[in-house]
């Protein structure tokens, strides 16, 4: 039951003070972590005293550590507001609304603390986060900057500098940042995962490079990591397996418009299948994506060692890690081989590094044999098809060609801003010059002083400000049908779009790619090769790239026709149908438990396009 907080007494007793004894005996049990008698002793003095800020602020912290936060935010509002000069107070409250996502009264409670100290850790850096969450960019990255100026050896503080970095295009700026994280703390994997992160989306990291990094990270990660053992018993080739699916992603995230439509297709007859799910974001996709599985886990607060006992102890045959190297992932916890049989798919297309995660999900359109094997430790196995789409709820109606009343054709981006490379902006800055009547529409850009980056960057290239439209991120609905402005996308490289370019297809929108030597750079590839455009939509050079896209912008018709055509592909692909890509992963997953069952090494095999297709 929720306790009140004291309430006020007259004027004549809150002036009295506690004595030196009574204060001490409060940092005592601190100290000590008698968290429930530090309440009792708190809220009895401030029955005695209750305008005593320093007593607000003991109380504020122990119902943190009680899990009591709504109490803790007014404990903490009162500290703030009797101690207006105490920059500990209204950092405190600061973190408290950052928990509760009141964003603008945490910016307010941050700045505060630094006005009354302007050298007080953490602070800048805490406000660098609440900006980042606000989609402020720039300031975030100033911020961090503040903060590493104070505190140089903060290793997260490095870190998230580094992401916003990337975020603003700036990746070999990132990747110093990443690297000054990991000199702080050698054993921060997480800067280790934004650095592989970052080195998939930048064209001049070679795949030999992004891939002798991601080995360094397997040996941090499994540096002192004893592997669980796995009884040889109930290895029965033909049983029912148990397949764990671990994941923060399970919400409405790119993931999950890959991931749900494949769930309601598994043999639950064959197949058991249980999630892990790493994060405490829970919306509509959450709730109809728990519906397919048969046990449902939350392992957010879990260690990983926790979480891969967990694992063990489920007795899981099969887990797939659905995150790589992206946010909320667990990769810590494979490493400890919690299941017989691990594969990493769809959430990050590059290898883990991990030795323990024996295969990697592809299919001859993305990766055909021999391709790319050389840049994973995992085993590639090729699936008749890799991935669906799900289409999303409440689609807006595809729209005419807007070139037909335009009288010009209008480009269009709708990807992460960390995807617009140096060298993406060169190749669509020729296209633009090339085709001076185009114009181009660049979605996902709420930052203002990000946008302002980006009209220098295509100024510098000759391509007039004017021509340019930008947009903040949207809702769903009022994305799709911003694609009603678009008559084709230039996607990006070496990172492609993913889901942008399914929602694009979805909505009749062509898509213009570049295939790079990377799995991220062949994911536009895939997606179209989904709707059999692999062939007048797809470039192998920079210069293929400008002809196609001038030959498009010549042939409006061409693309109206298409336009009115995409979303009936989609529904039809036999590629893209979710029962065929499940019965082909289901063949995967059973011959890798068979091959194990026969004690056979962990190998590259391929099943046949025609067993599903």
């Amino acid at each position: 039951m929720k306790k009140p907080l004291p309430k006020s007494f007259p004027k004549k007793s809150a002036s009295v003070q506690p004595s030196q004894t009574e204060t001490n005996r409060l940092i005592e049990l601190f100290n000590q972590n008698k968290n429930d008698e530090l309440e009792k002793v708190a809220r009895a003095l401030l029955i005695k005293f209750p305008k005593h800020g320093f007593t607000w602020k003991v109380l504020g912290a122990v119902l943190q550590r009680l899990g009591r936060l709504e109490e803790s935010l007014e404990a903490k509002k009162k500290s703030a507001e009797l101690l207006p000069q105490d920059a500990e107070a209204a950092y405190n409250l600061g973190n408290a609304l950052n928990e509760f996502k009141k964003l603008d009264e945490a910016e307010a409670s941050y700045r505060r603390a630094l006005k009354i100290n302007p050298n007080f850790k953490k602070a800048n850096y805490n406000l660098g986060l609440v900006l980042q969450n606000l989609n402020r960019t720039t300031e975030a990255e100033e911020s961090y900057q503040r903060e590493i100026a104070i505190n140089p050896d903060f290793a997260e503080a490095h870190s998230n500098l580094g992401n916003m970095q990337k975020n603003l295009g700036n990746l070999a700026d990132a990747e110093a940042s990443y690297r000054r994280a990991l000199v702080a703390n050698s054993r921060y994997v997480e800067a280790y995962t934004n650095l592989l992160y970052t080195l998939a989306h930048n064209p001049d990291a070679p795949p030999e490079f992004a891939f002798q990094e991601a080995l360094r990270f397997g040996e941090i990660a499994t540096q002192g990591v004893q592997p669980l053992i796995h009884s040889p018993e109930n290895r029965d080739p033909n049983k029912k397996l148990r397949v764990a699916m671990v994941s923060g992603d399970f919400w409405n995230h790119a993931v999950a418009y890959f991931i749900e439509p494949l769930l309601a297709c598994f043999d639950k007859n064959q197949f058991e299948l249980v999630a892990y799910y790493n994060h405490t974001q829970n919306d509509n996709f959450t709730q109809r994506i728990k519906s397919h599985f048969a046990g449902w886990l939350d392992v957010a607060a879990f260690t990983d060692v926790q979480l891969a006992q967990q694992m063990a102890n489920d007795g899981v045959d099969i887990a797939i890690d659905l995150s790589g190297h992206t946010d909320k992932n667990r990769l810590l916890a494979f490493a400890y081989k919690p299941a017989p049989i691990q594969v990493s798919w769809l959430g990050y297309p590059a290898t883990t590094g991990l030795r323990a995660m024996d295969y990697y999900l592809v299919d001859s359109d993305w990766s055909p044999p021999g391709l790319l094997d050389d840049y994973f430790v995992e085993k590639l196995v090729q699936l008749p098809s890799v991935v669906t789409f799900a289409a999303p709820e409440n689609s807006p109606p595809v729209v005419n060609s807007p070139a037909l009343k335009n009288g010009h054709i209008t480009f269009g981006s709708f990807n992460r801003t960390s995807k617009l490379t140096q060298q993406t902006l060169d190749l669509w800055s020729k296209v633009l010059n090339e085709i001076p009547t185009a114009k181009m529409v660049l979605g996902n850009v709420s930052d203002e002083p990000l946008q302002r980056q980006l009209e220098n960057e295509f100024f510098k290239r000759g391509v007039a400000i004017e021509r340019l439209t930008f947009h903040a991120k949207k809702s769903i609905p009022d994305y799709l049908a911003l694609h009603g402005d678009v008559d084709f996308i230039l996607d990006t490289f070496p990172y492609n779009g993913g889901t942008t370019t399914g929602f694009a297809l979805w909505m009749g929108v062509p898509v213009l790619t570049y295939a790079w030597k990377s799995l991220a750079g062949r994911g536009g590839l895939l997606m179209l090769s989904r709707v059999d455009l692999q062939n007048e939509f797809v470039a192998e050079t920079p210069e293929q790239f400008i002809e196609l896209a001038k030959a498009w912008s010549e042939n409006v018709e061409g693309l109206q026709n298409l336009r009115h055509q995409l979303r009936d592909r989609m529904k039809n692909s036999s590629k893209s149908k979710p029962e065929n890509v499940a019965a082909g992963l289901e063949k995967g997953l059973r011959i890798m438990w068979q091959r194990f069952c026969a004690g056979q090494a962990v190998e590259s095999f391929t099943i046949p396009t025609q067993l599903q297709l």
